[in-house]
């Protein structure tokens, strides 16, 4: 095992004390109340050192900390479906320092760093059935797989519960079961199971599966008592561990395999715990949890607008008739800016009896609640003129979805005589057109140029290096973006150091065989940190024909490159799919990241295919291609998009690059979170913050953010968002 580095830990925009504090105020934002269950001391749902079967519910999002005598642990826990549950985490060791490098004490080892030992955790678990009338609720656990498995644990666990008590019990196998209280039972089928092979091998960052099951195996398991269902409860677990194993030859003294605590629940999120462990330390842990299914109701959104959106009153009987002028027109475009939309046109066909407005909107993620204030502004001031309406959504000066409905069926659901769900059987998606508006009776009703700006604070971080355990900068970010046209837009952004502590650190870097395109991260942070051009680029997106899109840009990219790009995506109507293929010419920035550039120079691109699945909101990304390094290879990458428009997501990355070229961690991979700005605000508002995690940074499978992608540009506007969102959006 290599010593980390900045470099080998966490890219520069995305660490987990950012994605902690992001679940912090997530689990604010979405407080709801979670069931009796609790993280443990590792981040699991657990009780204090061991875990159960149990799981704070689909979408549940926590951090936390723990501090047990030596360990003291960082956590982020996460479950995305109902059936799997994941959970990561950093953890030092206070006794224990990088001299251990390889088990090798301090006088062996002639890279002896004297800063407190810190590694970082992977766990994983999966329900196998649910508790019922007569079975426990079992589930199987995997404890920091794919890396150093210096904590490595496997685990069978069942839970069932009576009244105000909640019992588990279950076997482990590692440091789980290095209590060895009984014969492993899986070498009844072969002797291999009787002893464990050392984990942590090689270059890490890999599954290691010879190791899983095997060895010494324990019994362990607990009973919770929480009176009344209330905020308090009390709790005692019998540990399968021994203490006599722990990594870094670090055995602990235990009086007693059982621990005791306590644990009280603050705003139906916050858990506050302390305990009594090994018979012999006191041990404490805070932890929060949310949950991204939660989804405001229509009458909190209406509720919490600056400016009301206008009724549509259900006494509206004989709605007015105004065929399409200039004052009609006019009306209609102030309506639809009081309610976040803007025009860009109207037309009518009185032959066919079809009014149709191109609009784009600021509100967040829902298509629906957009195509229906742009619906009822229309029926506010042009009354059932027309029998039918064409909602067009605009993002970039292109028609990225297109919805008909009957204006006669609107009209009756916004008067409040048809549910929404009635309504939304109307709603049909028809083929974008790559005409635009150009041949619209009222067009060009939005004025160009338009200016928007935004201050946002950031906070660009590692955790757990040998430097510091926490070196970070706190930033602020000035962005502005100018549209020139419909299509064409110039975006530009500024970081300004606040307070960092940064210094001479980051100064260690492990080089691989490949160019270095990311390791050289903490060179970046150290000469640009006071002051940064973090981008200046300019975008020009434009249809090509129906249901395909081309985008070009050219600029500062990123904080590392910058070139020129180009982009193709075909995305059907109506499809759950889409395919496109980018190119970019790209050369590495200097490391002040101002207007300099290095020699390093690269072209790399990819073909992707998109697929939006109809099971639990699942989205898989495949693209395969040349990356920065001039690696090739492809890239998996599945999400899910919760009710609240949080998007989590896991990926990974295989290349042409040997394990021994890309260094410790072996491939590329992590997770990521995309949050709604919209979240936050009462208002809404359009765009994402998305924070990016990263186990190791090697240069294997790096790819670059070259301009505005077309599917994320477009995703918000997809026909899914109009049939699989909720009906009530309709009429929001």
């Amino acid at each position: 095992m290599m010593l980390p580095t900045r470099a080998d830990r966490c890219r520069a925009v995305s660490a987990l004390a950012v994605l902690a504090g992001c679940a912090g105020m997530l689990a604010s934002a979405l407080a709801a109340a979670q069931p009796a269950h609790w993280v443990n001391q590792y981040g699991q749902v657990g009780l204090m050192q061991t875990p159960t079967a149990r799981s704070l519910g689909k979408g549940a999002l926590g951090t936390g900390i723990g501090l047990f005598s030596p360990y003291r642990t960082v956590f982020m826990h996460v479950q995305p479906l109902d059936w799997i549950q994941g959970n990561i985490r950093y953890f030092d060791i206070s006794n224990r320092d990088y001299s251990y490098v390889a088990g090798r004490p301090p006088d062996e080892n002639p890279q002896s760093v004297s800063r407190r030992f810190t590694d970082k955790g992977v766990d994983l678990q999966i329900r196998l059935w649910k508790e019922s009338r007569w079975l426990p609720a079992v589930s199987l656990g995997l404890m920091d797989i794919a890396g150093t498995g210096l904590l490595g644990s496997e685990y069978i666990v069942a839970s069932r519960r009576y009244h105000d008590f909640d019992v588990h019990f279950g076997v482990g196998w590692g440091r789980l079961g290095s209590g060895d209280d009984i014969d492993n039972p899986f070498g009844m089928f072969a002797d291999r199971f009787d002893e464990r092979p050392a984990a942590g091998s090689g270059l890490g960052g890999q599954l290691e599966p010879q190791t899983y099951f095997r060895g010494a195996t324990a019994f362990f398991g607990g009973i919770v008592w929480t009176p009344g269902g209330g905020p308090l409860s009390l709790f005692a677990e019998v540990e399968g561990n021994d203490y006599q194993s722990e990594p870094l030859d670090n055995p602990q003294d235990v009086d007693s395999r059982v621990n005791i605590g306590a644990s009280y629940r603050l705003f139906d999120a916050i858990d506050i715990g302390v305990g009594w462990q090994r018979g012999n330390e006191f041990a404490a842990q805070v932890s929060m949890a949310g949950n991204l299914e939660y989804d405001a109701g229509p009458e909190n959104v209406l509720q919490s607008m600056p400016a009301p959106v206008p009724a549509y009153p259900s006494m509206m009987r004989a709605p007015i008739d105004n065929p399409l002028d200039h004052a009609v027109v006019e009306r209609i475009r102030r309506d639809m800016r009081r309610q976040g939309l803007r025009l860009h046109a109207l037309d009518a066909d009185a032959d066919d009896s079809v009014l149709t407005a191109w609009y784009s909107q600021t509100l967040g993620h829902s298509i629906p609640q957009a195509a229906g204030r742009a619906a009822r502004a229309v029926l506010r001031n042009a009354g059932v003129t027309y029998d039918r309406f064409v909602m067009v959504e605009m993002v970039g000066g292109t028609e990225a979805v297109r919805v008909t409905m009957p204006s006669e069926a609107f009209h009756r659901a916004a008067g409040g005589d048809w549910t929404a769900a009635e309504f939304a059987e109307f709603v049909r998606v028809l083929p974008t057109s790559a005409r635009g508006y150009r041949g619209a009776a009222y067009r060009d009703l939005l004025r160009y140029p338009s200016l928007s700006t935004a201050f946002n604070p950031q906070f660009r971080s590692n955790i757990g290096g040998p430097d510091a355990f926490v070196v970070g900068q706190i930033l602020a970010r000035l962005s502005a973006t100018v549209q020139l046209t419909p299509g064409w837009s110039v975006s530009g952004a500024l970081g300004v150091n606040v307070a960092d502590n940064i210094g001479n650190r980051l100064q260690q870097r492990f080089p691989s065989g490949l160019p270095p395109v990311r390791s050289n991260v903490g060179d970046y942070l150290r000469e640009g940190k006071d002051f940064y051009l973090a981008q200046l680029e300019t975008n020009y997106l434009f249809p090509i024909v129906s249901d395909v899109y081309g985008r070009v840009s050219a600029g500062i990219f990123e904080e590392m490159f910058g070139g020129v790009a180009g982009e193709v995506l075909y995305r059907p109507s109506g499809a759950r799919w889409a395919l496109g293929a980018d190119v970019a010419r790209v050369r590495q920035r200097d490391f002040e990241q101002r207007f300099g550039f290095q020699d390093y120079e690269v072209t790399t691109g990819h073909l992707t295919y998109y697929h939006e699945l109809p099971w639990q909101d699942l989205r898989v990304v495949l693209s395969a291609g040349r990356y920065l390094a001039g690696d090739i290879g492809g890239t998996l990458d599945i999400s899910r998009e919760f009710a609240s428009g949080v998007r989590f997501g896991v990926f990974a990355t295989r290349t042409d690059a040997s394990t021994e070229e890309f260094g410790e961690g072996s491939f590329d991979k992590g997770f990521y979170l995309s949050i709604p700005i919209g979240l936050f605000s009462p208002a809404g508002g359009r765009g994402e913050a998305e924070f990016l995690y990263r186990p190791l940074t090697r240069d294997g499978g790096q790819k670059v953010r070259a301009g505005r992608a077309l599917y994320d540009a477009l995703d918000l506007s997809t026909s899914r968002s109009v049939y699989q969102g909720s009906a009530r959006d309709w009429l929001r």
